[in-house]
């Protein structure tokens, strides 16, 4: 390769990244306020894979009353307990923000039969999107406190947080997904 190629092979990347202004954190954060936030992509990317983390953890370590048994847990269940409830506060917060709420992305409507239609789904976040918001801002709280208890090894409090997760999971399916099932 000859010496003038080979240093703009170098230094070309270089020379385009100087040219390229950078975002600022608040930049990306408002940016990410204008995209629609897609719920069933959210559920089933992030939310979804954080909160069967958690129950995998909990559901290995389940005592006889239904709480965590420390002596179950391990420093790695411990940490994917934390690192589960971390990344479903994330989300939850992601979901709290968004000022543009739809239930699918064009390419995900598809519902089987037996299923609610991702239409009825946007009727019903459409009545109450602050419903919605304050909801999974809720959800978000008690992801973190149960971040925290995990990182405590506070097994009895994580053990009250896992169920409670479960009723506030039901509390949003019941008022979004499924508010006229039985």
């Amino acid at each position: 390769m000859r010496p003038i190629f080979a240093s703009l092979f170098v230094s070309g990347p270089l020379v385009l990244a100087a040219c390229v202004t950078p975002y600022s954190s608040q930049d990306l954060a408002a940016t990410q306020d204008l995209a629609p936030l897609y719920v069933r992509h959210a559920m089933q990317t992030q939310v979804n894979p954080a909160i069967v983390a958690i129950w995998d953890v909990s559901n290995n370590a389940v005592d006889e009353n239904g709480g965590l048994d420390p002596a179950l847990m391990t420093p790695a269940s411990w940490d994917a307990l934390a690192n589960g409830a971390a990344a479903l506060a994330a989300a939850s917060d992601r979901m709290a923000a968004a000022s543009d709420i739809r239930a699918a992305a064009v390419g995900n409507l598809a519902t089987d039969e037996f299923e609610i239609t991702m239409d009825q789904v946007q009727t019903y976040l459409d009545a109450d999107p602050q419903g919605f918001r304050d909801l999974s801002a809720s959800f978000a709280t008690l992801a973190r406190t149960l971040e925290s208890a995990a990182r405590n090894r506070d097994a009895t409090n994580a053990g009250e947080l896992v169920a409670q997760m479960d009723a506030e999971c039901t509390v949003c399916h019941a008022r979004y997904w499924y508010p006229e099932a039985p």
